[in-house]
């Protein structure tokens, strides 16, 4: 949760209507599913906590307003240990979803051991540690890559979280509450 600002715009025919609501309703269509450097990926606009005076501008028919509002974002950082699920195995890693976005653990940083994509498994060939997809996970966020403005226009992830799991208490999370080591 964190808070911004910003100017917004009151048409006037909405004039007599719930000018935060009129508000939250366009920082939702401009921020939402954006990541800021410093703020994170914006996932919800929460409410418009202040409103600024109205200025009108010579040329346009609308009012604008500087607002501050609340918003929900998550903002992925450089060793932070995360929990998730693996969503998808690929030949050289698999996806693992870490609340809102997806990390990426490449095959190499799966532990000390050798691990190789059978099946649409990972499986070690020393200690037997099978990554499927489903299982919980625990991981350390190794880079955050800088969002590319383009990157939804051709479907990539809006940032990219590089993990690893090859330090003692990382890895595959049994159901029953214990551990299985990868490293």
């Amino acid at each position: 949760m964190t808070e911004m600002s910003d100017v917004g715009y009151i048409r006037p025919i909405d004039m007599n209507k719930d000018i935060r609501e009129i508000l939250r309703e366009q920082f939702t269509s401009k921020y939402v599913g954006r990541y800021l450097k410093d703020v994170g990926l914006i996932l919800e606009i929460l409410e418009v906590t202040d409103l600024g005076y109205g200025k009108s501008i010579i040329g346009s028919p609308h009012i604008y307003v500087r607002a501050k509002f609340k918003v929900m974002a998550y903002l992925p950082l450089k060793d932070e240990v995360v929990e998730g699920e693996v969503e998808n195995i690929v030949d050289y890693g698999m996806f693992v979803s870490i609340g809102p976005i997806s990390g990426f653990v490449h095959i190499s940083q799966l532990g000390d051991d050798v691990f190789i994509h059978r099946a649409g498994v990972l499986q070690s060939k020393k200690a037997k540690i099978t990554f499927r997809k489903g299982d919980k996970v625990r991981a350390r966020i190794t880079t955050v890559s800088k969002p590319s403005p383009a990157a939804i226009l051709r479907g990539e992830p809006i940032v990219k979280v590089a993990l690893t799991m090859r330090q003692p208490g990382l890895g595959k999370i049994e159901e029953k509450g214990g551990e299985e080591k990868s490293g």
